[in-house]
């Protein structure tokens, strides 16, 4: 072989190794940041029960789970949620949803779907966000279209038109 052809080699040799190498560190990093980000996620919760006992909430379930089944084409597929912690103070019980980071805000949509579906599936007095980086407890309500005005519209201009049918075929006087 020809000292080109060895030199060509080499780097091809190199840029393989390169690439296993960066792959091998790429995975490294990723485990290690979900790693950090699962331990940071207990450490919040942890921090999260101290935090709801000292303004006057009862634990009364943490890491709820419920099985609901979602119908997919008429088939059954079953759907497990979980909710941080189930607490009550006074006569009302609430869903609380635990953050840590960039997403304790209800403006994130992922954040708004997950606290929609507490309420549709656990059906709580309230729902609870706690944000244990900036040790807030906000209190979620959801107001919902009201689908009455839709229909009084719909009323008017039935009973509308039917007074005007009504008043076309009668006899003019």
């Amino acid at each position: 072989m020809t000292q080109s052809v060895q030199t060509i080699w080499i780097v091809i040799l190199c840029m393989v190794a390169g690439g296993v190498l960066y792959r091998c560190l790429w995975g490294l990093c990723r485990k290690w940041k979900v790693n950090r980000r699962f331990r940071r996620g207990l450490q919040a919760e942890k921090n999260a029960i101290r935090f709801l006992r000292h303004r006057g909430y009862r634990i009364l379930a943490a890491q709820l789970r419920e099985t609901i089944v979602v119908y997919v084409d008429g088939q059954p597929e079953k759907i497990t949620v979980r909710a941080d912690f189930l607490v009550r103070r006074g006569w009302k019980t609430y869903i609380v949803e635990v953050k840590s980071g960039q997403q304790g805000s209800i403006r994130l949509p992922n954040v708004r779907r997950q606290l929609l579906e507490y309420k549709l599936v656990y059906q709580p007095d309230g729902i609870l966000l706690l944000d244990m980086e900036h040790h807030t407890l906000q209190e979620i309500r959801f107001s919902y279209p009201d689908k009455k005005r839709y229909r009084l519209v719909y009323y008017s201009l039935f009973f509308l038109l039917l007074g005007l049918g009504i008043y076309s075929i009668l006899p003019v006087f």
